[in-house]
């Protein structure tokens, strides 16, 4: 789909649904007819977003804070932006060194944009309403901005650029470092992503509402027009080991992962629960990779819950930073349309 500058503003999430935007818009009803959308998984938040900006008021919900904090910076924020003294405001020195200046640099983030890191995410959680939820956001998209090549694990790659070792470097490292312009101090790094986060606030005279409930608690308690569902898929890496360094980052604390239900069990027994927590929302479009399974048998699935009015398999790579070539071509998404009667 063409490139909508509010876009800008979301976190990079591996599994995001944004150039499949339009193929899933195409089998919603527009707001007039169907004016309540509920994201189940709000995730990257593309959808929820692109959702908002056409109309719809959303209700959505996630587990995960690198989920739900960009949510309420963008989903249900539509007024209050950044400026420039809030930004200076995350740079004020703070009395203790917190969890990223301790356990984190320069193992995960070089020096300098650890240090402020850990200044800016203590000085964000002094602050309320949106302009916490903003300030987070900068630093959600910050900490994802420095990832050696799209990944948390390359500790060597940042130890050469916190010790500015270029020569050490390989090209594609040396490229990648100055495409993200690492080498820059931080508040250049942090105006530009101030900028960028600007871009998607706006307001669809909606209250939209971002929750943070385990789902099968969230979707009896909801009520709306449609449910898109865009779960974590089956033998899938699950996004809390992927994500983990910046979920600690978050919560100040070292976590145990626990791999969600999703990512590790077959659909055939996790798609029933949902479909069973959703059976009063009227329209359900249900999103999901060939990974385990194929389009009959997701189609299969979802008939024993309600007819099925379209389905489709698109041409999708999951994960393109990661994925192999083959797995590209293989890779298909899966979208499924079903009416309850």
């Amino acid at each position: 789909m063409r490139r909508l500058a509010m876009f800008d503003s979301l976190t990079s999430y591996a599994g995001g649904k944004r150039r499949l935007l339009p193929a899933i818009f195409r089998q919603m009803p527009p707001p007039r007819e169907a004016p309540v959308l509920i994201d189940v998984f709000l995730g990257g938040g593309s959808v929820s977003l692109y959702g908002k900006a056409r109309g719809y008021r959303i209700i959505t919900n996630d587990i995960a804070d690198r989920s739900v904090l960009p949510g309420r910076a963008l989903i249900e924020n539509d007024r209050v932006r950044l400026d420039h003294e809030d930004l200076m405001r995350l740079f004020k020195p703070v009395h203790e060194p917190g969890f990223v200046a301790q356990e984190m640099v320069p193992g995960v983030f070089p020096s300098k944009h650890g240090l402020f890191l850990d200044r800016a995410l203590q000085n964000a959680r002094k602050l309320q309403g949106p302009k916490r939820w903003l300030s987070l956001l900068l630093c959600i998209k910050l900490a994802l901005r420095l990832r050696p090549l799209g990944t948390w694990g390359a500790r060597r790659i940042i130890e050469q650029m916190d010790q500015q070792d270029y020569e050490g470097m390989r090209d594609s490292y040396i490229r990648d470092v100055f495409a993200r312009a690492i080498p820059r101090h931080p508040l250049r790094m942090a105006e530009n992503l101030r900028q960028a986060i600007n871009r998607g606030v706006f307001s669809s005279g909606q209250e939209n509402i971002v929750h943070q409930m385990d789902v099968f608690d969230f979707l009896p308690s909801v009520k709306g027009d449609i449910a898109y569902f865009d779960c974590p898929y089956a033998n899938t890496s699950p996004y809390e080991k992927a994500c983990r360094p910046l979920d600690e980052m978050l919560a100040g604390k070292r976590l145990k992962v626990k791999p969600n239900a999703f990512s590790t069990e077959h659909p055939a027994k996790t798609l029933p629960r949902l479909f069973e927590a959703a059976g009063h929302i009227p329209l359900w479009i249900i999103s999901y990779g060939n990974q385990v399974v194929g389009l009959s048998e997701l189609v299969d699935l979802v008939r024993r819950h309600r007819p099925v009015i379209d389905s489709r398999e698109i041409k999708h790579a999951h994960m393109t930073g990661l994925a192999t070539r083959e797995n590209r071509n293989r890779n298909r998404e899966l979208l499924v349309v079903a009416r309850r009667k």
